[in-house]
């Protein structure tokens, strides 16, 4: 049976087809302007599949497949039911959950954490992502919400956060919270030319890392205390740049070492399609 997977981004959407664990396709593509057009299209994409997997960057209720509090896509998502709108026009099984979740369902299935039980997984991207595998297991929560360590507070005086907390590790780590510290005046940036500037020498740019690896530590060692795990994944468009984080990052982790022990940080493996590959895994579950 062919499982379709669908990762909708902040930004770009992407999709997968699965055979077995093989990917049969790929794609990338702008994230459409609200969810009724994003739920169009993936009915456009699954004309062949038997069963389909979105992942959303947020909270969802997987039992009725409705998104709860998705901040990042364009469009008003919270309470909108993408899992029966997705039905209707398809006719097939469709399962609704988090992308931090399907991000660490794929890489624990197929990809760096293969053959780990307990694992930390954080997924930087136009947020931060968060989940946690105890005993081969990704831990869900009651709203999918379990694992959220994009919203640990490093800074309770720092910059707003999009769920209305201050100085989270997403207004340091993901994408737009690098630009944000790197621009200047009208200034326009990516967090890919921020690395790249930061590669080159410049001293702003690699400071604005150090400081996102910073911030990722203080919240990986939060939670390596907190579920006395020693293994974390790190994937998301922005962990490209994660060589420009690890000083601080694994200072941070070091300075904590007498109560968490050694932390491996591990990166992703399965590469920009491990969310869409993890929501085409739970689909195929719900099919």
């Amino acid at each position: 049976m062919t499982a379709l997977g669908i990762d909708v981004g902040g930004t770009y959407t992407k999709w997968v087809t699965l055979e077995g664990e093989a990917v049969s396709g790929s794609g990338t593509m702008p994230t459409p302007p609200g969810p009724d057009e994003t739920v169009r299209l993936a009915a456009s994409l699954a004309p062949h599949a038997g069963s389909i997997g979105i992942g959303l960057p947020g909270h969802v209720d997987r039992d009725t497949g409705t998104a709860l509090f998705v901040p990042n896509p364009p469009g008003d998502w919270d309470g909108y039911p993408v899992g029966a709108r997705l039905r209707a026009l398809t006719g097939v099984p469709v399962s609704v959950v988090n992308d931090a979740r399907a991000f660490a369902r794929a890489e624990l299935a197929l990809g760096a954490a293969r053959g780990l039980a307990d694992v930390l997984f954080a997924v930087l991207g136009t947020g931060v992502g968060g989940a946690v595998a105890l005993r081969g297991t990704v831990l869900v929560g009651p709203r999918d919400n379990l694992g959220e360590i994009g919203h640990v507070t490093v800074s309770p005086w720092g910059p707003v956060c999009c769920c209305g907390n201050r100085g989270c590790v997403e207004t340091f780590a993901a994408g737009p919270g690098i630009v944000r510290a790197f621009r200047s005046g009208t200034a326009k940036a990516t967090a890919a030319e921020v690395a790249e500037a930061a590669r080159a020498g410049d001293e702003r740019a690699a400071q604005v890392f150090e400081q996102a690896g910073w911030a990722l530590g203080v919240a990986l060692g939060d939670a390596a205390a907190f579920f006395g795990v020693g293994s974390v994944v790190v994937g998301g468009g922005v962990s490209g740049a994660l060589d420009l984080m690890r000083s601080t990052l694994h200072h941070e982790l070091a300075r904590r070492r007498p109560l968490i022990g050694d932390v491996t940080v591990l990166p992703a493996v399965l590469g920009p399609m491990a969310g869409a590959i993890g929501a085409a895994l739970y689909g195929r579950r719900s099919g």
